[in-house]
């Protein structure tokens, strides 16, 4: 009586213990098409607001709430005008003073990446060369017709306006902008290649640097 006694006193807790770790063991993640178990619901059923939607909790009633003042997003701390705008740091949106230096330093590579973008983004309407004659105007039998980026008026943009132009269009947007296709740096070197393009038709031999005319056997004539 005593040995069958001392046997359930082991034989119960041993059961209980074998079938509460079957029963745990399935409560591991295993893949299940019902709904979990969720003893605790205040942060599963809690209350939502549709955009637009009213909210008396606030006393504007409004449930889409504005930022704290002040607040930045990550990564969108803008605060170098001249880089990513192209006016003055002195100056302002409303009241720009363009930039007539470049912010960031040109280099080969730079240009190259210019050259890139230029070709996919500004040639088919200002043409490989920027004479106004790409593939659009050609199509429309020169109907349409953009900037010829070599004209006067165009020569006399300040670096910090052309970036204005690429990055934000011009004409409401009969020339689209391009911030969403191209980074700071990109319209930078877009800007650089228009540059480029435009001291090729009107750079005299003395604005190349000597070492560079001597290398070539180019000469004042």
């Amino acid at each position: 009586m005593i040995r069958n006694n001392f046997n359930k006193k082991i034989l119960l807790p041993c059961v209980s213990l074998t079938l509460a770790s079957i029963i745990f063991s399935g409560c591991r993640g295993q893949k299940s098409k019902e709904p979990p178990i969720l003893p605790i619901q205040n942060m599963v059923e809690q209350t939502s607001y549709g955009p637009q939607s009213k909210n008396d909790f606030y006393k504007d009633g409004l449930s889409n709430r504005q930022p704290v003042v002040g607040t930045v997003a990550q990564g969108e701390e803008k605060t170098n005008f001249p880089l990513y705008y192209g006016f003055e740091q002195s100056s302002s949106e409303k009241n720009p003073v363009w930039v007539k230096k470049y912010p960031i330093k040109l280099t080969s590579q730079l240009l190259k990446k210019g050259q890139e973008d230029y070709n996919i983004y500004c040639a088919p309407w200002h043409g490989y060369a920027g004479d106004s004659n790409g593939l659009v105007t050609q199509r429309a039998g020169g109907s349409i017709r953009p900037s010829n980026l070599h004209d006067q008026d165009r020569l006399n943009l300040s670096v910090g306006k052309i970036y204005d132009a690429v990055r934000n269009g011009v004409n409401n947007w009969n020339m689209p902008g391009f911030a969403a296709q191209l980074s700071v740096e990109d319209r930078w070197a877009v800007v650089a290649y228009v540059r480029a393009l435009q001291i090729s038709r009107t750079a005299k031999l003395e604005n190349i640097p000597q070492d560079v005319r001597e290398k070539n056997g180019w000469s004042k004539k």
